[in-house]
């Protein structure tokens, strides 16, 4: 009971994030599947893409209430993705599970520097 009350917890931590920054769940909900759950990278990742769908729909949906979503970007970026995804998700699982959780982390390494060295030459 505890481990479904720390999941759902670390779901709504994720919720918030991802609605108020507007980022994908998997930058916080990986690290805290493999390393609080105990999952494998590639059980952690898989996950991850699941709980995508429902956070994301209800994110969209609400910003698309106030009028900040552009269906016809959304269409193509997101045409876009589904190819991306056939080439990702081949990649993720070629790739043993140390390989892999080394890519995520220099891959979060680099866009969270990208962010705070924008964020400081933006202020």
């Amino acid at each position: 009971m505890a481990v479904v009350a720390l999941e759902v917890g670390a779901g709504v931590v994720v919720g918030v994030v991802s609605a108020l920054f507007g980022v994908g769940g998997g930058t916080i909900l990986v690290p805290f599947m493999v390393l609080v759950l105990g999952f494998g990278q590639h059980l952690a990742e898989g996950t991850s893409l699941a709980v995508i769908i429902p956070t994301a729909a209800v994110g969209a949906a609400a910003h698309r209430g106030r009028g900040y979503v552009s269906l016809r970007h959304g269409l193509i970026l997101g045409a876009g993705g589904v190819l991306g995804s056939l080439l990702g998700v081949q990649l993720a699982l070629g790739l043993d599970a140390s390989a892999l959780q080394s890519l995520f982390g220099v891959s979060m390494v680099i866009l969270g520097a990208r962010l705070v060295v924008q964020g400081v030459r933006d202020r």
